[in-house]
């Protein structure tokens, strides 16, 4: 029998969030009996329009190859040009293809962690070779700039990934920290992922960055996870790169409309991140008041130190909550939680305090 790459036989599957049927059944749950804090997304849902939208496209035919339409109401919302756009089925698939455009086997990358896995697993499908520079949770997971640099040049690193705000910490790493790490990795392929950029509340200036790939997803802010949409802001010869290795047509004509329409309405948005904002304050408080520590965060999910990550999803899960256990980002003793409406995020608190998460957390 052929057998693939030699490479591939040893990838690891990479675990993401939320809950699937099949734990649901188990444990004689339907979905409408829990509120799933495990996934981060704008708590409102997806705008009235994108599902007008959505509802309305036509998908008898192919779609557009380029998303066309799309990549220029992007362009004249970002201020760029039409060519520095490019959109795909997810920030996810752009992960992949900057690994397929950029990384020859053998090459190095490196990724700052602890952080989204599907960084490291597209450079190794690539062939790549992967090193990690990792926060320290003793620090409150802040990246250290210089550190990075020097891990980034002697790794020798082809590309770096930096999500920015970081997923899980929501750690916010400033412009001018960002400018600087760029500026000091000239030969290094910088890819920011910023899919929580728009719950963030400073001003957000990373277009400003010359050679930098900037990654941006509309199923965050949008909630349009189910339709997989997400976008590059990249240079034009880099852009054309990764066009050029997209699979024809993987973003479909429904996710097309909806995303046009969704990025029309800003209005949507904006109470989104009103209701992100208070629920952060209030989650932040009313866990902290718990005795349990809170990283701080600047965007829509909070990292929070319950001593068993996996027992305290259990514990919760009980009571109808869903919580993203961390130990696939190396954090056993953590959960991620993604915010949601001020009452949803009241219940939240009340099941921690009815499982007893607090006053140091559920024991390891």
């Amino acid at each position: 029998m052929i057998r693939p790459r030699a490479h591939v036989e040893t990838l690891a599957p990479v675990y993401h969030g939320s809950i699937g049927d099949a734990e649901l059944a188990a444990l004689g749950l339907r979905r409408e009996e829990v509120v799933d804090f495990s996934v981060n997304a704008n708590p409102l849902g997806p705008s009235p329009a994108a599902v007008a939208a959505a509802r309305a496209a036509v998908w008898a035919h192919y779609p557009d190859d380029r998303a066309t339409a799309l990549r220029e109401a992007l362009a004249r919302r970002e201020g760029v040009g039409v060519e520095q756009v490019v959109v795909a089925n997810g920030s996810a698939e752009l992960i992949w293809l900057l690994a397929l455009a950029f990384v020859d086997p053998g090459d190095a990358a490196l990724v700052v962690g602890p952080t989204f896995g599907e960084y490291a697993r597209a450079v190794r499908v690539a062939g790549g070779v992967v090193h990690e520079w990792r926060a320290r949770a003793e620090d409150d997971f802040a990246v250290d700039v210089d550190a990075v640099v020097a891990a980034a040049v002697e790794a020798r690193a082809r590309l770096l990934f930096l999500c920015n705000p970081n997923n899980p910490t929501g750690v916010l790493l400033p412009f001018e920290e960002i400018e600087a790490l760029a500026r000091a990795l000239p030969e290094t392929l910088l890819a920011l992922d910023e899919a929580y950029v728009p719950f963030v509340d400073e001003p957000v200036r990373s277009n400003a960055l010359g050679g930098a790939v900037l990654l941006r997803s509309l199923t965050k802010d949008q909630a349009m996870a189910g339709l997989r949409l997400g976008y590059a802001l990249a240079p034009a010869p880099i852009a054309d790169a990764l066009d050029r290795v997209r699979p024809p047509w993987s973003v479909n004509a429904v996710a097309q409309a909806a995303g046009l329409a969704a990025i029309a309405d800003g209005e949507h948005l904006a109470r989104a991140r009103e209701e992100v904002g208070r629920a952060r304050a209030y989650v932040t408080r009313a866990l902290r008041d718990l005795g349990l520590r809170v990283v701080p965060s600047a965007a829509n999910y909070v990292l929070v130190e319950v001593g068993n990550g996996a027992a305290a999803r259990a514990e919760l899960l009980s009571r109808g909550i869903v919580v993203r256990d961390c130990a696939s980002f190396g954090l056993p003793s953590f959960v991620r939680i993604g915010l949601r409406t001020l009452p949803e995020c009241e219940r939240l608190v009340a099941a921690f305090a009815s499982a007893g998460v607090g006053r140091g957390g559920v024991p390891t």
